[in-house]
């Protein structure tokens, strides 16, 4: 493309190895005097385009004869990322007051960044690994895992599923014998004596079972630097998703799954202008697994694929795990449930089980039919643990399930001399099944 007269050179090398583009930043560079204009355009490099500036010292400058700027195409991708770019220079440089820029006023973002990610990565997290948060004082176990309206503590899940590795955890600490190769409980400061865990859910769950450990280290950040720094919740997930690679004792490490969940909430809550394969969403995948930009980019497909495809998305909420060696204080939830059907519904059966077992949850059903012949109703309690398990019931083994067992009751002989709940003795009473799902769902914070 042929270039006006005022531009001495055209710097394009941003655009090697790029096939396709929606939008572009560009930058003026007045190589007598060192003063710049920047602006972004919607379209590709080629098209035509050359500025929008309103500023008549720059336009006299341009559309003179005599050569003097230097043109460099300074990023490219998703228009509404060269916008923020764009919008973020000018903030940056305070281009209005600055009279080394041509710029009149700032452009407007098109969507408020919801995570600084150089913020946290470059400062946040280099005073937490620095240790600037730590705590001397050790804190009582059973405080840090006090949940209730009045407790000190709450926790916020930055995995959206608890992860098997608890158990790992477990036993590792088992071995060892203490906690001392374990990380730090990270807590958030929210004033009023209350705190907010955002790292350290998995060690807690490992070590609560454990009595030999009744105590644990801990660091804060004070409510005074999130205040100051601006810090908000999606941040400080950030900070907890960051903080979970392998390690010698075993953390929990941040899936693709909490990272798939994420980028459809980034999108969602964008107004989808954060788009799925978008530069940001890259660099936040980068920043956390540290992977190939091939696997980066399968996992930003595989996101908007899922989303697409009606995937339901939850925002702040986590998956309630009730497996009973990884989270003994939610399998209790299910035992005691069902105590409290033994008791509501006397002569009832009532037996449980998790659908990631389906063969076994039939297994289990049969029999309790083989073992009570005088039963004639069974209720079955069932749990989910993963988004998963959830699926495969919903589309398959749910089905498969109500298919055996209905077809049991249906062959089965009506029971005689059954009373009813007046105490009154029936004959040809029939059997009768019903299954009761366990709340799949809570809040992340819990």
């Amino acid at each position: 493309m042929e270039k006006p007269d005022s531009i001495v050179r055209v710097n394009t090398d941003v655009l090697v190895g790029i096939s396709s583009y929606d939008a572009y930043v560009y930058e003026y560079l007045n190589v007598d005097n060192g003063k710049k204009y920047v602006g972004s355009h919607l379209g590709e490099f080629g098209d035509g385009y050359w500025h929008s500036s309103t500023n008549i010292e720059f336009i006299d400058l341009f559309s003179g004869m005599s050569p003097m700027f230097e043109y460099k195409i300074l990023a490219v991708g998703t228009y509404a990322e060269m916008q923020n770019y764009e919008s973020k220079i000018h903030k940056d440089n305070n281009v209005v007051k600055n009279p080394m820029y041509y710029n009149l006023g700032v452009a407007p973002s098109a969507y408020k960044v919801p995570v600084r990610q150089n913020v946290i990565k470059d400062f946040v997290m280099a005073k937490i690994e620095a240790g600037d948060f730590n705590v001397s004082e050790l804190w009582n176990k059973s405080t840090l895992l006090e949940r209730g309206d009045d407790s000190p503590v709450s926790a916020l899940q930055v995995r959206y599923e608890d992860n098997p590795k608890v158990i790992e955890i477990r036993n590792r600490i088992s071995a060892k014998g203490d906690t001392s190769k374990c990380g730090r409980i990270l807590m958030v400061e929210l004033g009023g004596g209350k705190y907010l865990i955002i790292n350290g859910n998995s060690t807690l769950l490992a070590v609560e079972p454990l009595d030999f450990v009744t105590k644990l280290r801990v660091a804060i950040i004070p409510k005074s630097f999130i205040e100051q720094h601006d810090i908000n919740e999606r941040e400080l997930r950030y900070i907890g998703q960051l903080m979970n690679p392998e390690q010698e004792i075993v953390t929990t490490p941040t899936s693709e799954s909490d990272l798939i969940k994420t980028l459809q909430q980034f999108y969602v809550e964008s107004d989808k202008k954060i788009k799925f394969n978008s530069v940001f969403n890259l660099n936040y995948i980068y920043s956390i697994l540290n992977c190939s930009p091939q696997k980066a980019g399968a996992i930003a497909k595989k996101a908007k694929k899922e989303y697409h495809e009606n995937v339901k998305l939850k925002s702040g909420s986590k998956v309630i795990d009730y497996h009973s060696e990884r989270n003994p204080k939610n399998h209790k939830k299910v035992l005691d449930y069902v105590e409290q059907l033994k008791k509501k519904k006397e002569g009832a059966v009532v037996i449980h089980g998790g659908t990631g077992a389906p063969k076994a949850l039939a297994i289990g059903a049969l029999d309790a039919f083989v073992n009570n012949p005088n039963a004639h109703e069974f209720i079955f309690v069932i749990h989910h643990d993963t988004d998963e398990n959830y699926r495969q019931w919903e589309t398959k083994h749910r089905t498969v399930f109500n298919d055996r067992i209905g077809g049991m009751m249906r062959l089965s002989q009506p029971i005689n001399g059954v009373l009813d709940e007046n105490g009154i003795e029936r004959d040809g009473v029939v059997r009768t099944y019903r299954i009761i799902q366990m709340e799949h769902e809570e809040s992340d914070i819990s």
